[in-house]
This record gives C-alpha cells, sequence and structure tokens, in this order.
C-alpha cells in the first residue's frame, strides 16, 4: 500500500478550477457572446455590451462544475471512510486509518483529487500536533460539504466520549451512499428533461441561422434600425429568462 509521503503534502482548497478548465470556460463564454451577437445583432460592436453576458455563462458554467466536483467529492469521502474503517478493524488508530487510505485513494481518483487534498491536510496538521478533530472541523468548513461537517461533529464527540469511532465511520458512509444514490435516480429522471431543455436552448439559434443563410437580407431591417435592435433586445431578454428557469427547474439538489 502506498503511503502518504511529505512531498505530497501541499495546501489546496479542493475544488479550484486547473487552468485547462478555466480556459475551456473562458472559450464557451466568448462562443456564447458571438453567437448572440451574430444572431441577435449582427455587429463587433453590440460584442463589448454583451460581455456581461459572457461572464454570467462563465460564473453559471464555473458553478455547475464545482457542484459537480464537490458530489465526486462527497463519494470519494464516503469511499475513505469505508477504508479508514476497514483499517480500524485491523487495529490501526482513527489517524492513522485515515492515513493508510490515501494510497488507495490516489489509485483511484488521483492525487489531485479532492479527498487526496484532505488527506494532505491530516497529514500536515498532525505533523504540527493539531488534533484531528480541529483537523476534521477545518476541512469542513472550507469544502461546505455538508456531511463531512456533521462527521467532523460526530467525530469530535466520540473522542471525547470514547465512543466507537469505526461505528461513527460506518454510519457516516452510509448516509452518503443513500444520498448519493438518491441523487442519481433524480439525475436520471431529469436526463431526458435536461436533454429537452438543451435542444430548445439551442432551437432559436438555429432557426436564426436556417433564415439568415437560406433568405440572406431577411433580417437587415433588424440589424440596422434603432427599433430593430430594441426588439431583439427584448426578445434576448425574453430569451435568457427563460433559460434561466430551464436551468433553476433541471438543478434539484438532494
Amino acid at each position: 500500500m502506498k503511503k502518504l509521503r511529505r512531498q505530497d503534502i501541499t495546501n489546496n482548497m479542493f475544488f479550484s478550477l486547473s487552468g485547462r478548465e478555466k480556459a475551456v470556460l473562458i472559450l464557451k463564454g466568448a462562443g456564447v457572446v458571438l453567437l448572440i451577437d451574430y444572431c441577435f445583432y449582427h455587429s463587433l460592436a453590440a460584442a463589448i455590451f454583451l460581455f456581461p453576458v459572457g461572464c454570467w455563462f462563465y460564473d453559471s458554467e464555473k458553478k455547475g462544475l464545482l457542484q459537480r466536483k464537490k458530489q465526486e467529492a462527497r463519494w470519494q469521502f464516503k469511499e475513505m471512510l469505508l477504508l479508514a474503517t476497514a483499517g480500524q478493524k485491523a487495529g490501526y488508530s482513527a489517524e492513522n486509518a485515515f492515513l493508510n487510505s490515501y494510497g488507495d485513494m490516489a489509485d483511484l481518483y488521483g492525487r489531485e483529487s479532492a479527498v487526496c487534498g484532505m488527506l494532505r491536510e491530516i497529514k500536515s496538521g498532525l505533523e504540527n500536533r493539531i488534533p484531528s478533530t480541529e483537523l476534521w472541523k477545518r476541512i469542513g468548513e472550507e469544502s461546505g460539504i455538508d456531511e463531512i461537517k456533521e462527521f467532523s461533529e460526530v467525530y469530535a464527540i466520540a473522542r471525547l466520549s470514547g465512543g466507537n469511532m469505526t461505528a461513527v465511520m460506518e454510519r457516516t458512509a452510509q448516509t452518503i451512499s443513500s444520498k448519493a444514490q438518491t441523487q442519481r435516480e433524480i439525475e436520471t429522471i431529469l436526463s431526458a428533461r435536461r436533454l429537452e431543455q438543451k435542444i430548445m436552448n439551442g432551437m432559436p439559434f438555429l432557426l436564426v441561422l436556417y433564415v439568415k443563410f437560406t433568405s440572406p437580407g431577411y433580417f437587415d431591417g433588424m440589424y440596422h434600425s434603432l427599433s430593430g435592435v430594441v426588439v431583439m433586445t427584448v426578445c434576448l431578454c425574453i430569451y435568457l429568462g427563460a433559460y434561466l428557469a430551464g436551468v433553476r427547474a433541471a438543478s434539484i439538489r438532494v
């Protein structure tokens, strides 16, 4: 089994985006701005005023990506608890059981995964004589994952009272697994609706592009007059409102 080595210890925020992920989101935001500009205004000057839309799209996609990372971290934490529970049953202390799970977690999810970052924080804190209860409390607050926060509270109580740590970790893992299963069932139910939503989101642009290429000049009156710009702006606002409503309707969380 791999051991957690000193060179693996780094501070991280668990859910930070990589440079590649940020670049992809920026390109997506720029693409959305250019597409809206081409379909609704057909003027590069308008792209400047659409910059906030690109920023909003970037933030929206970033939140969605971070939410997925958090969901993955929740599942990784559950797997780590199961491994730590097995370690305790084999005779390890709670702290050593956590640290000994690092190798398996690195093999399963990679050293850059959130759970490995958490274990590095535990390793670093223990070397600096910080109590494990304080470390898990800190990780729960930084990660924003309710299950880790709840675990840190129960873990602290069990440490002070001499409770059964193995049972605490098993119950926490079962709770996370139950929530994850419920979330997956909801995702399965909503997957078809989300596909329909994506198709409907793209339909206005497909229709405009179809008309522009089959009937050149058809929208010139809308692009080169004040009244036309106003009408297109109102249509864009309606579209963005419908897009927001659809995203919120399909973002059920457990």
